[in-house]
């Protein structure tokens, strides 16, 4: 008799655990694909408010981003200062912001809640779309170089001259990437002279969508009929390499006697 009544009690108390749970529900922001360098605003909402005792209300990834206490009190943890983020909280809301996104913050989130209704928790993905680059290049008396700056997620290097894409086994050409603090990439190429003068372009090629992204002009500004160098003005590059691929030229390999 005593273990019937237990049981029945005890079946009892878990019909009400699961009901006062359903009560509460957590809305997590949904996925997000974001542009380089935009602002990313991540919110968890719990409702109802009426009657909700809230513990704890957590933003992590990995380990505890910033939280909210049984007082309200809101605790940032931001002690990796390459990450640009704040939370704000207003009752029952808990906000992540990223002031502006970069490589480094891509990846799964976690909302979690405890409250005397139980514990709920939700998930969100931030991702990246592909960067444009930036691009500057320098030339010596005996090699080129260029270099490709804030590349997501990754680039392979051609190089042109004029409008002829350089290739072969004869081409001494090396290419370097480093991987920054913020997540980027910085690319770094070198081609060497062999019997070639300026112009010539440095073009970026996408991993991820097939297409150019940065590109510059690496000329010899005392060659009179090379255009002083416009490092600067990307898109002008950006362009002819665009237009490299949508009409690719026949490749030349470059030798001591070109």
């Amino acid at each position: 008799m005593e273990i019937t009544t237990l049981l029945t009690l005890l079946v009892h108390l878990s019909a009400i655990t699961l009901t006062t749970q359903d009560l509460v529900t957590l809305h997590v922001s949904p996925e997000v694909t974001a542009e380089c360098g935009a602002q990313v605003h991540l919110t968890c909402h719990v409702s109802p408010v009426d009657g909700l005792s809230i513990k704890q209300l957590v933003w992590s990834q990995n380990k505890p981003l910033c939280s909210v206490d049984s007082e309200g009190k809101l605790t940032i943890n931001n002690n990796n200062t390459t990450r640009g983020f704040h939370c704000e909280y207003k009752v029952g809301q808990l906000s992540l912001i990223f002031q502006k996104v970069q490589p480094l913050d891509i990846g799964q989130y976690m909302c979690k809640l405890r409250s005397n209704w139980g514990v709920k928790h939700g998930s969100t993905d931030v991702k990246l779309q592909e960067c444009n680059a930036t691009a500057t290049g320098d030339m010596t008396s005996d090699r080129l170089s260029c270099t490709f700056s804030h590349v997501y997620p990754d680039g392979d290097v051609h190089w042109f001259h004029n409008t002829r894409r350089l290739s072969g086994e004869s081409v001494v050409h090396n290419t370097t990437k480093h991987v920054e603090d913020s997540g980027y990439l910085t690319i770094r190429s070198h081609l060497e002279l062999k019997g070639l003068e300026a112009p010539f372009y440095c073009c970026l090629k996408s991993t991820k969508s097939g297409r150019y992204i940065a590109g510059t002009l690496v000329g010899n500004r005392q060659l009179s009929k090379v255009p002083p160098p416009l490092e600067n003005h990307t898109d002008v590059f950006r362009s002819d390499c665009v237009h490299y691929v949508a009409s690719p030229p026949p490749a030349i390999r470059l030798t001591a006697n070109a």
